[in-house]
């Protein structure tokens, strides 16, 4: 890294703030410098194109801003041209995201990039260090500043470094204060909560030994207590209802640390067998009870999408709505539950924290979460409010750590499976799992038997209808990839295809799965590299289905892919479709050169190109 980045690197992001002020490009370079201090690296990509592009994207976003309505307008222009560029997605993300974070960007630019930045890739750059104090207390009083867009960015901000872990604890305690704070207006505390809501979720589930562990008295633990089961009424009522708010976020955060949890259950159970208690007051001490009874809940998603809860107590049956048999679980941990009775899952050990397929028909899974104590139940309740795709990803990429782990052929149930989880987090799995298992066939008995299954309701696929799909478990997995698989497989899905790691296609499974999947990539979802990749596949005469009189061809197709990612019409260059039901059910098009002539012409234009936009 050259001098300055190194001296970025050993200041704190307000200093590094303070020190730039309106140069380098005003806000837009505040920003960015920010991102640097707090992640202590450049983000994105370290080729120079890339830095090159980098530039550009910044200087355009500081045009937004101009005060010509021209310039805004050509910035605004390029951008979006920039973004319908795929190998351009994931440098815009983070220039965006610079901008974003920084509460110093004018609301108007800060409307304009959020619309420039629906529909990018989600993945954003953390911050590698811990912020200030100062910052913390910065941007915390930013909330209650004047200008509306000062109060967004700094919520952002505040929202960004909640990915820290280390942040996590610092940040809470501070929210927390703020919020006890008896001068708080109520406006400032409605831009507080949120974030507040935010960190204390990021709290819980952080790592509880990473906690400090404030000193909290027994009577201090009591007048909580007490505060919480004071009759409505009694007193100043503004007084009471800020009493009760602070006891009860109190003995909450109590429960979550196992150093004051059973004082506090104690607590509270002498206080309710006391009695002298209105409604109220019973509701809040026996919901904090409800918190220390072990637990725990059965998700359904279908289609990617967690669509019911079940909460059980252990040892206690539920039955619900028309269900023949209770829902029944009598002992569950991190790892297992004890089903005795259910309508769906079967008596005997299931397993908690991993998606496992719905055992009486495909096209549904569950999903069983531990909630034994009250940091966990508590946890829970900020989870199941995120993001579902969030969500799911972080299921997914627990149920397929384990499967990678075992080093196993997937079962049929668990190929099915894959098709309810993260494309992302299954493309990545894919890539690894290509290159550490064997291919195999899978055995026609199996499938006649798992697709005599009854579907969910509302599943539909069409998968099963192709015998190339179901000829082998690779195959299988190539087939998801090319339906909705993602560029994070690109890298080891290649290797596996140098390295042959596919079973051939047959009379019967003629298709190339794995570079349909490829192939299908490159044209979704293309990677940096990936139109040099196609290029090199120009002259590839491998036919994508074998056997089959005129197929579509690897070459022709990867040509036509990036003839049209270029702005070209493939049938200008003899280039000419051949229809084929599974390619179209995967969304790509089949093509074949008319001539060779056509060939060399593809790859003439493709030269010319490349040498106009060399250096």
């Amino acid at each position: 890294m050259n001098g300055a980045g190194e001296v970025l690197k050993c200041v704190s992001p307000a200093m590094a703030f303070m020190s730039l002020g309106k140069s380098w490009g005003g806000w837009v370079g505040a920003a960015a410098a920010l991102l640097l201090a707090a992640t202590g690296v450049v983000p994105g990509f370290s080729s120079e194109g890339n830095e090159s592009l980098r530039r550009e994207i910044a200087a355009l976003v500081h045009q937004l801003d101009a005060d010509q309505f021209a310039v805004r307008q050509q910035a605004f222009a390029r951008l979006q041209e920039l973004r319908a560029q795929g190998d351009a997605a994931g440098v815009l993300a983070e220039a965006f995201q610079q901008a974003l974070l920084s509460p110093e960007t004018p609301f108007e630019v800060r409307r304009q990039v959020e619309r420039l930045a629906s529909g990018l890739p989600r993945e954003s750059v953390a911050p590698r260090q811990a912020p200030t104090g100062e910052e913390l207390d910065r941007l915390i009083a930013q909330l209650d500043d004047h200008q509306y867009g000062v109060r967004l960015g700094a919520t952002r901000r505040l929202e960004w470094l909640l990915e820290n872990p280390e942040s996590v604890g610092p940040l809470y305690a501070r929210l927390k204060a703020r919020l006890r704070a008896p001068e708080l207006s109520l406006d400032a505390k409605r831009w507080i909560e949120p974030v507040f809501i935010k960190a204390r979720g990021a709290w819980l589930r952080s790592d509880a030994p990473q906690w400090p562990s404030p000193a909290v008295a027994r009577t201090q633990i009591e007048t909580w207590v007490e505060q919480l089961a004071r009759p409505a009424g009694s007193g100043d009522p503004a007084s009471s209802w800020r009493d009760r708010e602070v006891a009860l976020r109190e003995l909450q955060d109590l429960l979550a640390s196992d150093d004051y949890a059973g004082q506090v259950q104690k607590a509270l159970e002498g206080r309710l067998a006391r009695g002298n208690l209105d409604d109220r007051a019973v509701r809040d001490v026996t919901t904090l009870l409800d918190l220390c009874r072990p637990a725990m809940v059965a998700e359904y998603w279908q289609g990617r999408r967690h669509l019911n809860t079940q909460h059980l107590w252990i040892g206690v049956p539920k039955r619900e709505g028309q269900a023949e048999r209770a829902s029944h679980f009598d002992y569950v941990d991190d790892h297992t539950a004890f089903c005795v009775s259910g309508q769906n899952l079967s008596p005997g050990n299931h397993r908690v924290g991993i998606a496992f397929p719905h055992p009486k028909a495909f096209g549904a899974m569950f999903h069983l979460v531990n909630l034994s104590t009250p940091r966990q139940k508590m946890a829970y309740a900020s989870l199941s409010q995120r993001d579902s795709r969030e969500r799911l990803a972080q299921i997914t990429r627990r149920t397929l750590g384990e499967l990678l782990a075992a080093k196993q052929r997937l079962s049929l149930e668990e190929l099915f499976l894959l098709e309810q989880l993260d494309p992302t987090e299954v493309s990545r799995f894919a890539g690894e799992y290509f290159l550490l298992v064997d291919d195999q066939p899978i055995p026609e008995d199996a499938v006649k038997t798992y697709l005599g299954r009854p579907p969910t309701p509302g599943y539909h696929s069409t998968g099963s209808l192709f015998d190339s799909v179901l000829a082998s478990r690779h195959g299988m997995l190539c087939f998801r990839l090319a339906q909705d698989g993602t560029q994070a497989a690109m890298p080891n899905l290649l290797r596996a295809l140098e390295k042959n790691r596919f079973l051939p296609p047959t009379a019967k499974a003629p298709h190339r799965l794995p570079w349909l999947a490829a192939l299908a990539i490159a044209a979704r979802d293309p990677w940096p590299g990936a139109d040099a990749w196609l290029a090199t596949l120009i002259e590839k005469t491998d036919a994508l289905i074998v056997g089959r009189e005129a197929p579509p061809e690897i070459g022709a197709t990867a040509a036509a892919i990036l003839l049209v990612r270029r702005g070209e019409e493939p049938p200008l260059f003899g280039l000419n479709v051949v229809g084929d039901p599974l390619l179209e059910h995967v969304g790509l098009t089949g093509y074949r050169f008319a001539s060779p002539a056509a060939r060399q012409r593809v790859w003439q234009w493709w030269s010319a190109r490349q040498a106009r936009t060399s250096p």
